[in-house]
């Protein structure tokens, strides 16, 4: 037979190879002799339809679910931008400073899935949704360090508030004394939603996204403006709808997923004893994907306060294109998701070539993707910003900033959705190194070099910066699809991966 050596020496780029056998998508037929003394004929698949159908099924309720959460960001943005730009800009620098730790606590949570997907796929069954009960543990930790973090933020606050107004820096510090009291309900939110998508069920975070949009637009409206008695808050009310969306979706998720049964009858009747062993295993994997979140949180937040220097309608724009640049990547990080939960499953049975196909099948059409999204972000960019407010100021600066999203669209997409393949692996500490690199020393000297003019003769405000974070995503696309090629062909390197979770 062919040689994969051969393949790729006469084809490039080959992706994989499956010798005999016809599957769906297009195929690529090599004549007898070329490049194998036998003489063989295989077919290189360009395109795995019958894999692109079973992602879009696990991940269409995934996409749905994450572009729900981001559009009660999005309302957040929206509604607190419509009562007035310093509101706007406050709740901006809060955010800012909260996104990061919540993100981390909820990225380290979500060491669960790939776990429970493994387990689930090498035939653990129901069973192996107990191990998520563990990171309640993990998650009652994380809630409480991260509750003393945020409710020390107007300390931050107090520092890089320079440019912004009185109301904008005391809408920031309402908005983080507010926002904490959902932190727990968030960890077990995120607990429930990490097990039940490692097991292949992924509506049950879609159910309860639908559920919270509404509500937490509803609840917007009251704090904001002031309705049904309540006091009119401005961009504060955000952060006291968040607090109680957070705790709604906690119970909606608990009562869906007892509905949905798929998990264990005992799983929330059981006593919870402490299992050191369970909680390293999936912190292990938990803590690094935590980390990259929280560096690739940490460096976009931290351009958000240093463009707090230039004036409150450069970090009104910043938001709205940070907001954008959100939605749009849902979709890339939601399929991330999805092939790491499919990924996951597959290397538990064994079936190493069938996660390769899983990786290389959402990278595929994911660049097709990302060329729509490109197009779209270029053509209507000024129109998307004038949705967000009516400062004709902060819609200027919001669409030239857009433009730098749409560029962005390749790399940061492919990165994501190699993180995303790279976790069904448990492949997580090498992938936190790159992150790391990508954001802390490329994408934060360049920017904050080309940013505040220490590089060039002359500072290039919110450009400088969003030149930076491209060339360090640049580097997280490349490194990262690199690693997610080459453990994918290297069978041993995987099943060290997947027996000590150590990479």
């Amino acid at each position: 037979m062919i040689s994969e050596y051969a393949v790729r020496r006469w084809f490039r780029p080959a992706v994989y190879i499956e010798p005999g056998i016809i599957g769906d998508g297009a195929t690529v037929e090599l004549p007898r002799g070329a490049g194998d003394r036998c003489g063989d004929v295989v077919r290189v698949k360009i395109l795995d339809i019958h894999e692109l159908k079973k992602l879009l099924r696990l991940g269409g309720p995934i996409v749905a679910a994450s572009l729900l959460h981001m559009a009660i960001n999005v309302t957040d943005i929206v509604m607190s931008g419509q009562y007035g730009s310093s509101d706007l800009a406050g709740v901006a620098l809060a955010v800012a400073i909260a996104g990061p730790i919540t993100a981390l606590l909820m990225g380290t949570i979500s060491g669960i899935t790939p776990l429970v997907a493994q387990k689930f796929g090498a035939g653990g069954g129901p069973s192996s949704a107990y191990l998520g009960r563990q990171g309640i543990w993990i998650g009652i930790l994380i809630s409480g360090i991260a509750i003393v973090l945020i409710a020390n933020g107007h300390r931050l606050i107090s520092i890089i508030a320079d440019g912004n107004s009185d109301n904008a820096v005391a809408t920031s510090i309402g908005y983080l004394e507010s926002v904490i009291w959902g932190l727990p309900a968030l960890s077990i939110y995120s607990v429930l939603r990490s097990t039940s998508e490692g097991m292949g069920h992924t509506k049950p975070a879609m159910i309860v996204g639908i559920i919270m949009l509404f509500l937490n637009a509803g609840l917007n409206y009251v704090f904001i403006f002031g309705h049904l008695g309540v006091p009119e808050l401005g961009g504060v009310g955000c952060g006291v709808a968040t607090a109680i969306v957070n705790w709604c979706a906690a119970i909606t998720m608990i009562v869906v997923v007892q509905v949905s049964a798929f998990l264990p009858v005992d799983f929330f009747k059981r006593k919870l004893p402490v299992d050191i062993s369970q909680i390293r295993e999936i912190l292990i994997v938990g803590v690094p994907i935590g980390l990259s979140i929280f560096a690739e949180w940490g460096v976009f937040s931290l351009v958000a306060i240093c463009l707090s220097r230039f004036g409150e309608a450069v970090v009104a724009a910043h938001s709205i294109a940070l907001n954008i640049n959100g939605l749009t990547f849902m979709i890339p990080h939601a399929l991330g998701m999805a092939a790491a939960i499919r990924v996951g499953h597959q290397v538990g049975g064994a079936d190493n070539m069938g996660a390769k196909i899983t990786g290389n099948t959402t990278v595929r059409i994911i660049l097709v993707y990302s060329g729509v999204m490109a197009i779209l972000l270029l053509l209507l960019n000024s129109h998307i910003a004038a949705l967000y407010t009516n400062d004709t100021q902060v819609q200027t600066i919001a669409a030239s900033i857009i433009i730098f999203v749409a560029v962005y669209q390749f790399i940061d997409n492919t990165q994501a959705t190699a993180l995303g393949t790279l976790r069904g692996y448990k492949d997580t500490r090498i992938p936190l190194v790159f992150v790391l690199v990508a954001y802390w020393t490329i994408a934060l000297p360049i920017g904050l070099g080309l940013g505040f003019g220490w590089i060039l003769e002359h500072p290039m405000g919110f450009s400088g910066f969003w030149i930076g974070l491209g060339a360090g995503l640049l580097f997280a696309s490349l490194s990262l699809n690199f690693r997610r090629l080459r453990v994918a062909n290297d069978d041993k390197r995987i099943r060290v991966l997947t027996g000590s979770a150590l990479g």
